[in-house]
């Protein structure tokens, strides 16, 4: 049996949503491949529907096209995905769009085993939804759909806080972000979230058992 995992995760990076998607790889027992999007030279669907309609598979040559022959070959697939602007990344959305080569008379991972990750400082609700929706049209089964919320926002980084009450510190500090000093330990870790650890063992557990 083989597991595909793709992450999103932000570009020159191993964040919270590569280990994660790497975690559940690693605990489902099975044979697995690790694919980081970022990674990748890739445009959403350009509706070149030509191309796939006959071998329902996304042909539009990039270096992502020979991972959705992959994708349709695999037993099951894991997505992963940080939270920009309360939603998944446009690179997540893109690679998701061109599912659509698989959508012609009938869609050839209806029933696929999948579980969908997210990860980012805040609004995880509606990320994981809008994943679950995209998903769906394509009929895969989600078997598991884990979040982490790090509370960690691009902020922390940027090292503009003090100044900025636009940004997501000050969103979620108020003023207190204008005094706060940046320390190693206010960058969380999903690997120290016992539910998140839960989360991603139970997913682990289901693949194991496909």
């Amino acid at each position: 049996m083989k597991v595909i995992g793709f992450s999103a995760g932000s570009v020159g990076r191993e964040g919270n949503v590569d280990r994660m998607v790497k975690a559940v790889l690693d605990k489902s027992g099975h044979e697995t491949e690790f694919v980081k999007l970022t990674d990748l030279n890739f445009s959403g669907c350009k509706g070149c529907v030509q191309l796939c309609a006959g071998p329902q598979v996304c042909k539009l040559k990039d270096d992502a096209q020979p991972y959705y022959e992959k994708l349709m070959d695999a037993d099951a697939v894991i997505i992963g995905s940080p939270v920009y602007m309360n939603t998944v990344t446009s690179t997540a959305s893109a690679f998701i769009e061109r599912f659509f080569g698989y959508r012609h008379v009938d869609i050839q991972i209806a029933g696929k085993p999948f579980v969908t990750v997210v990860g980012g400082a805040m609004m995880l609700d509606t990320a994981q939804e809008n994943l679950r929706k995209m998903l769906g049209i394509f009929e895969v089964d989600v078997i598991s759909s884990i979040a982490f919320k790090s509370s960690v926002p691009p902020c922390f980084k940027c090292g503009r806080h003090r100044e900025c009450k636009i940004g997501g510190a000050y969103r979620m500090l108020g003023d207190a972000a204008k005094d706060l000093t940046i320390t190693k330990e206010m960058f969380t870790r999903w690997e120290d979230d016992r539910e998140t650890v839960a989360a991603i063992d139970a997913a682990g557990e289901k693949l194991n058992n496909i």
